[in-house]
């Protein structure tokens, strides 16, 4: 065994050696890592260079389906014609002279609308197939192209706009896109005219490649034909990558198209910013009224979108990358379709029937659940030139005198200030007005409260309630009333309480319809006491059909102010017509409740039931037979033909309201038209579940009472 200095002197011959040996490792590793560095700055600098410049941030986008429709019963509404389309993706550099090129090689693969084409385009035609510099030694003189215009651009632009200025017909025939009655199209035998129309095909096409945008997807052609398609597809390596067919589509509406739907068309100029801010394409087609745009952000989905990595001066390296996107979801509306034809049908044969008391010539029905706020029907109809056409968006934005509708909002505003009166109803004479001002049947109505002034429909005590609180002087002369007015700040401050309450309950101010563009109506002027009067019974200021359903559902249901809604639900779609599984739900909003106690509020209710089942009740002769309350109204308009509005609020059935509506027709002589379209529509929603040959049935027999009625 070796003595321990013996193992201490060969332990410090053999670390020399390991030592060399790590230091001959390390020495080999750095030899392979510079060969390795060579090899890649030498062999495959140049292409990392040119990808440590590279950037991946500049998308392309094409539109996916856009989500459908759906009535309130799963019934599709609106939907989608799949089309294809040409598309082109510009790269930057690309200028006429290529884009010339491609529209010829694309031009015998399809029909190339021409209505599109300008006389400039005929012209920047011209010079790209003459060529530059030959167009300027045609139409300019050595002179004018010697001369000094300013700077280089300036120069460029006030030669070439020369040049456009002396191009003439003849130059537009040698390059056969001079346009003609024989030119138009190119179904022709005529070998001359069948090459000018081609030509122009391409400058068709060509104009459509010049407006795009660099690595933005554009649409050369939208609805290919199949046969179209076919050739392209057999092309498409010829293109060099650029072009494709992508799939597109058009609204479709397979039970009629309604107003509310709404359209969808190319981004408008005005907003264009706005769009492209939110990451849409310029291309793209967006809502530009009602349902389509107040819910574009829920039906447009997301698109497919094509990634491109470029170079810093906006070339592409390779194919882009793509994502395919997402269908944007379906709505379902709170509109029940079948009853929204019904109605119109019903409006149709009564404005027929009223013709024979005016020239009336328009009827408007608005329908709503008066908890919830949901809208099942808006419908408008006018007779013109001996035909019916929809006019179903007046009742979002046209607005009527209602008359005697508004006399449930009167008395709740008679509440507020301090309680309503026992009147005994006969005519009123005023300094200033021309005659006195009186109900309908003056001197036969009597000694009323509240709630039979509602039944009657008492002009009189709607006056004297609200002049009461304006500090009017109210003097009985026997036979009638006389009313002397200072205008003083207690007018002015009753005039705008009365204008308040009306608001409350929806009357004069916007419904918060989820629908753009609702009309406020007008908002007079009081300028005088008398004025006052008029509007207590609905002749003064003018509001719009869905703002009197959404007053009819506060007095329905209990006083709460709905705003009322066309969207019931959002569901993801499934591509079918079938509805998908649920997204969300449209909350119930409570906008406000009008200050007035529930006990108020069904003195208005009781009133409501009187004028339909009343002894002396306006509609109890039409409608005592039916579950309808509501109020019946007449605002005279003009002294002549069709003096009269005749309108009518309501709610049914009056002992658990389920629907809240409001029924207007303009320019009537008079008659009892408006409680017959009530009658009928009520009938048409208690039928809408039945089959339709028991709802025919039901329908029949409504007539013949109707007519034994009247």
């Amino acid at each position: 065994m070796d003595s321990i200095e013996e193992q201490k002197r060969k332990r410090k011959k053999f670390l020399p050696a390991r030592i060399n040996l790590l230091f001959l490792f390390v020495f080999l590793l750095f030899t392979l890592l510079i060969i390795r560095l060579g090899f890649i700055q030498i062999v495959h600098g140049e292409h990392f260079r040119s990808q440590s410049e590279l950037t991946t941030n500049i998308e392309a986008s094409v539109q996916t389906e856009r989500g459908k429709m759906f009535d309130r019963n799963g019934q599709l509404i609106v939907s989608n014609i799949p089309s294809f389309a040409l598309t082109y993706i510009r790269i930057q550099g690309t200028g006429q002279e290529e884009h010339m090129k491609y529209a010829e090689k694309i031009a015998p693969m399809i029909n190339m609308s021409l209505d599109k084409i300008t006389e400039r385009d005929k012209e920047d035609f011209w010079i790209v197939k003459t060529g530059m510099l030959k167009a300027y030694e045609q139409k300019l003189t050595q002179e004018e192209r010697d001369k000094e215009y300013g700077d280089d651009e300036d120069k460029d632009k006030i030669l070439y706009k020369l040049v456009l200025d002396r191009i003439t017909d003849e130059d537009l025939k040698e390059v056969g896109v001079y346009m003609d009655e024989n030119n138009k199209e190119k179904e022709t035998d005529d070998v001359i005219a069948l090459e000018e129309s081609r030509n122009l095909e391409i400058l068709a096409i060509k104009r459509e490649l010049d407006k795009s945008t660099n690595l933005e997807v554009s649409f050369i052609k939208k609805d290919l034909t199949e046969k179209e398609m076919a050739v392209i597809g057999e092309h498409l390596g010829e293109l060099e990558g650029r072009f494709g067919i992508s799939s597109t589509a058009e609204r479709s509406y397979p039970e009629g198209k309604e107003f509310f739907f709404g359209k969808i068309k190319d981004i408008p100029a005005e907003e264009l910013d706005h769009y492209l801010l939110r990451g849409y394409a310029r291309n793209d087609r967006v809502g530009t009224t009602h349902l389509e745009k107040q819910y574009e952000g829920i039906l447009s989905g997301k698109d497919k979108t094509y990634t491109f990595t470029t170079t810093k001066a906006g070339q592409p390296i390779g194919a882009p990358q793509v994502s395919p996107g997402t269908r944007g979801h379906d709505l379902v509306l709170s509109i029940d379709m079948n009853l929204q034809k019904k109605i119109a049908e019903i409006l149709d044969r009564k404005i027929i029937d009223a013709r024979k008391d005016g020239p009336v010539t328009s009827a408007y029905v608005v329908m709503m659940e008066p908890f919830s706020g949901e809208v099942i029907a808006m419908v408008g109809r006018k007779l013109e030139d001996n035909k019916f056409k929809d006019d179903s968006y007046k009742t979002l934005q046209s607005a009527f005198e209602m008359g005697s509708t508004v006399k449930g909002a009167t008395v709740l505003a008679m509440y507020q200030m301090g309680g309503a009166p026992v009147i005994n109803d006969k005519p009123v004479d005023m300094r200033g007005r021309p005659k006195p001002f009186s109900s309908y049947n003056n001197n036969k109505i009597g000694v009323v409260n509240d709630i039979h002034a509602i039944e009657q429909s008492s002009n009189v005590y709607m006056g004297l309630g609200i002049a009461k609180y304006a500090g009017f002087g109210i003097a009985d002369r026997g036979g009638s009333y006389y009313v002397t007015v200072n205008f003083q700040p207690k007018f002015y401050e009753t005039f705008q309480k009365l204008r308040d309450v009306y608001s409350s309950v929806g009357l004069g101010v916007k419904t918060g319809i989820d629908l753009p563009d609702e009309a406020l109506g007008y908002e007079g002027n009081p300028s005088n006491a008398g004025l006052l009067f008029d509007y207590t019974i609905g002749q003064f200021d003018t509001y719009t059909p869905i703002q009197l359903a959404q007053y009819a559902s506060v007095i329905a249901n209990g006083g709460y102010r709905v705003q009322p809604h066309l969207l019931k639900e959002v569901r993801y779609s499934t591509g079918t017509e079938e509805l998908g599984p649920l997204v969300s739900k449209y909350e119930t909003k409570v906008i406000n409740r009008v200050d007035n106690t529930e006990e108020e509020i069904k003195r208005i209710q009781e009133g409501f039931y009187l004028v339909t089942h009343g002894s002396r009740g306006t509609a109890t002769s039409v409608l005592g037979d039916t579950k309808i309350a509501g109020k019946t109204g007449t605002a005279q308009i003009n002294r002549g033909a069709g003096a009269y509005n005749l309108t009518f609020v309501g709610y049914a059935p009056y002992d658990n309201p389920e629907i809240a509506f409001s029924v207007v027709l303009p320019n009537v002589n008079g008659g009892i038209v408006n409680k017959e379209i009530v009658k009928e529509i009520v009938e048409a929603y208690n039928n809408r579940n039945l089959p339709s040959e028991e709802a025919s049935e039901g329908e029949e027999g409504t007539e013949e009472e109707t007519t034994e009625q009247q």
